[in-house]
């Protein structure tokens, strides 16, 4: 195969030194190698054009996620004082069918914002993190480690681990 390649060059080659260029084979090749440059031209522009699509639908699938735990979080925001209200209402109730009730509903309520992946945030016992926390007292108690959390005064929730109320605490100091 290689010999007859080195012929075909030999005889253009003779072909081309006695004017003998055959022009018909020139044009069709020039037409070749033009269409070969439009293919690879197209074909890089389709691999952009599908890349950028890519991206395209990369953002989108973010943006709807981002808008979704905004929107998310903005109901959950309203609904927080009515959890509070509720906490106080079971400290202060004393009749236990009526306490029972209370308990039902505030069961089904928290359930229902865990199924949207807001969780209360645990802190009673913990170590002060101000990422989670927002210290409103100053306690000193022997019995706890320094910086940990004594009470809570109000509860704190995530949403997807990103934090839409901190938990108001009081904060053991032994310094």
């Amino acid at each position: 195969m290689k010999e007859k390649n080195e012929e075909k060059d030999k005889v253009e080659e003779k072909d081309k030194e006695n004017g003998k260029i055959d022009t018909v084979d020139t044009e069709q090749s020039q037409e070749v190698v033009i269409e070969e440059d439009k293919a690879s031209e197209y074909l890089e522009l389709a691999q952009r054009i599908k890349a950028e699509f890519e991206n395209y639908k990369k953002r989108n699938a973010d943006l709807s996620t981002t808008s979704y735990n905004n929107g998310v979080a903005s109901a959950v925001t309203k609904i927080l004082p009515v959890i509070d209200s509720f906490n106080q209402a079971r400290s202060n109730i004393t009749d236990a069918a009526v306490l029972s009730g209370v308990d039902l509903i505030y069961n089904q309520l928290m359930s229902a914002l865990e199924e949207l992946n807001v969780e209360k945030i645990d802190c009673l016992g913990k170590i002060f993190d101000p990422n989670y926390h927002n210290a409103v007292l100053v306690g000193k108690d022997e019995a706890y480690p320094n910086e940990t959390i004594l009470e809570e005064y109000q509860a704190g929730f995530t949403l997807s681990g990103k934090v839409i109320r901190h938990s108001t605490v009081k904060v053991n100091k032994l310094d």
